[in-house]
């Protein structure tokens, strides 16, 4: 078959992809950019002529045999003689293609306040990646009538078990609870003095830092602020304690962190309904990495039966089980190597193959 897959501008926002050196790139992968850039290098081997449209920075026209074109380029013209078009989690962009091929909105977003009414119409099935993330979807303004689920994947062969002693990683956005583990990181340190924690993530919170804590904002502005303002202070007190933060690397650097990582601190606390899967902490669960999470949105529903340690939300109610759990991963290698294998085991069903695949199936049982 003939498919395109679709990463608008408003996916990438002001960091473009570059395939030149993709996996080697600084610029690094989110969950939505690595689930694309999978599906496509997977629908490729199954053998499939894939086209991809995105903003990129290079001139390259072909990656490891998927043709690359500019969304710019993007309409009636050149979609039409596709079986299908799999955008990712922006129907708008159907309002340039053509009416002929069948259209898939593969979302890994939780509203549709950014939707056009009209775009929403046009997309031949919605698919979401978990069923908490639909039953959320389908209870909004302007919701499909049905959205299918696809779960996105991971690459356990990819992994080697290279585990730092202490060491504890972060690679999620901050605002999903960060503050909680900087809060806790001292007891932590206290118990095991080899504790040590990487955050790998780019902050960017320039435009909210200075908003006063009583200002006239919605709250989840107020309490990005906060959170944010509280995180950058704390982690600087805490550099001297092992606190690094490191920002955005690429993502052959981050499979060598997560093969050192002994520990994935995740208590998410989430400000709106945000978390629908967390590639990361299946790429946790893929490695050796024990991850210590909480329930909260998805995570609890995703997760329930993967090995994970997982602490009920709020997890502020809750901090110090999380605290307890870290600290008897790191003392407790029996235990911690119990929860891998289970975690490992799990990961093994959920291969970016197997998302293909699924989404293959969609576009032949539809024709």
């Amino acid at each position: 078959m003939k498919i395109a897959l679709i990463f608008s501008k408003f996916c990438t926002g002001s960091r473009p992809l570059d395939f030149i050196d993709l996996w080697n790139n600084p610029r690094g992968l989110t969950g939505s950019d690595l689930g694309l850039v999978m599906c496509a290098k997977e629908l490729h081997k199954l053998g499939h002529e894939i086209s991809l449209f995105c903003d990129k920075i290079d001139y390259l026209i072909d990656w490891d045999g998927v043709k690359l074109i500019n969304i710019d380029q993007l309409n009636e013209t050149n979609t039409k003689d596709f079986d299908a078009l799999i955008s990712w989690s922006d129907p708008n962009v159907f309002e340039k293609s053509s009416q002929q091929p069948y259209k898939i909105c593969y979302t890994m977003l939780n509203d549709f306040s950014y939707c056009f009414v009209t775009a929403i119409q046009k997309v031949d099935k919605w698919i979401g990646v978990s069923k908490l993330q639909i039953d959320h979807l389908l209870k909004l303004p302007n919701a499909p009538s049905k959205i299918d689920i696809i779960p996105l994947g991971c690459s356990p062969e990819i992994y080697q078990d290279k585990r730092v002693f202490g060491r504890m990683i972060w690679t999620s956005s901050p605002d999903r609870g960060l503050h909680w583990l900087l809060q806790e990181f001292p007891k932590i340190k206290k118990a095991i003095p080899q504790a040590h924690l990487k955050i790998f993530y780019n902050f960017n919170y320039d435009s909210i830092i200075n908003i006063e804590p009583n200002a006239n904002y919605h709250f989840t502005i107020l309490e990005m602020s906060n959170r944010a303002r509280y995180m950058l202070e704390a982690i600087k007190k805490l550099k001297n304690l092992g606190v690094d933060h490191i920002g955005s690397v690429s993502y052959n650097q981050m499979t060598q962190e997560y093969n050192q990582a002994s520990i994935l601190a995740f208590p998410c606390s989430t400000i709106a309904f945000t978390e629908g899967f967390s590639c990361s902490v299946l790429q946790s669960a893929a490695s050796y990495t024990v991850p210590i999470i909480t329930d909260q949105d998805c995570l609890g529903d995703v997760y329930k039966d993967s090995g994970a340690i997982i602490i009920k939300s709020p997890v502020q109610n809750n901090l110090q089980e999380f605290t307890d759990s870290v600290i008897k991963s790191l003392s407790d290698q029996q235990y911690a190597d119990n929860i891998i294998k289970k975690c490992r085991k799990f990961s093994e069903k959920l291969t970016w193959e197997n998302t293909a695949k699924q989404l293959e199936n969609i576009i032949i049982c539809r024709k």
